[in-house]
């Protein structure tokens, strides 16, 4: 009498979720998409860009009507929202590599160029102000100097240079990952980022020129942001590397 032997079998287990080093993986097959938090800093950095110069006052500075602009709330404000332009930029891009996986060296890049070029912003926000309310107080424009002697010092001249150089080099990363990208997110990077690259030449245009750099910056910000909700398998022609 023979008797037949069936091998034990595995249960199926339903998957529920798939999951690559990167993170969940949605339903068409990419990793989820970048968190709201990213994209939110992201717009608002864009937002500050296009204030910062159209905020700002002109005027010749080396007159009373320069102090006048120093010592205006305009002034410091201006000022601060291009410093928290820069920071809310690096956040982004910080939160979008945490949640990607990619572009870590964009971020880390983004992040020493806006701590050099910080402590140079700092002095123009809160420094030129006082420099400014005294000249108008002394009725005195010679006391304007001031203000050149440590824009072009060594040391902050050095750092808020090597600060935009790094920005710049960030920019450079991120219009090579716009570069292998598609549709808006093709768009949007290369715009960003070749802004970013061009953010150290715009400081020797004229003021409509820096204002319309700003703008160009904010839209293309704003539209890297709106790609970035898209999912990242929808918008590379092929995985990074």
């Amino acid at each position: 009498m023979t008797t037949s032997h069936t091998e034990p079998t595995a249960a199926a287990t339903p998957i529920t979720e798939a999951t690559t080093a990167v993170g969940p993986v949605d339903p068409v097959g990419g990793p989820s998409r970048t968190p709201m938090s990213a994209r939110a800093a992201l717009a608002a950095a864009g937002v500050l860009f296009a204030a910062y110069p159209a905020l700002r006052p002109w005027t010749d500075e080396t007159t009373l009507a320069g102090a006048a602009a120093f010592a205006s709330p305009a002034w410091v404000a201006a000022h601060t929202m291009g410093m928290f332009a820069f920071m809310l930029l690096t956040v982004a891009l910080a939160l979008r590599s945490v949640a990607v996986g990619t572009g870590w060296a964009n971020a880390v890049v983004a992040a020493v160029g806006t701590a050099l070029i910080l402590p140079y912003y700092g002095a123009e926000t809160f420094g030129l102000p006082v420099i400014g309310a005294r000249a108008l107080a002394d009725g005195d424009a010679s006391l304007l100097e001031l203000a050149g002697a440590f824009r072009y010092a060594p040391v902050p001249m050095v750092l808020f240079g090597l600060g935009l150089l790094a920005l710049a080099a960030a920019g450079v990363l991120l219009v090579r990952e716009g570069w292998r990208s598609r549709g808006l997110a093709r768009v949007s990077e290369l715009l960003t980022g070749l802004m970013l690259a061009l953010y150290l030449a715009q400081y020797f245009g004229t003021p409509a020129m820096r204002i319309g750099h700003g703008v160009l910056l904010a839209l293309g910000c704003l539209l890297m942001a709106a790609a970035w909700g898209g999912r990242r398998g929808e918008s590379r022609d092929s995985p990074p590397c």
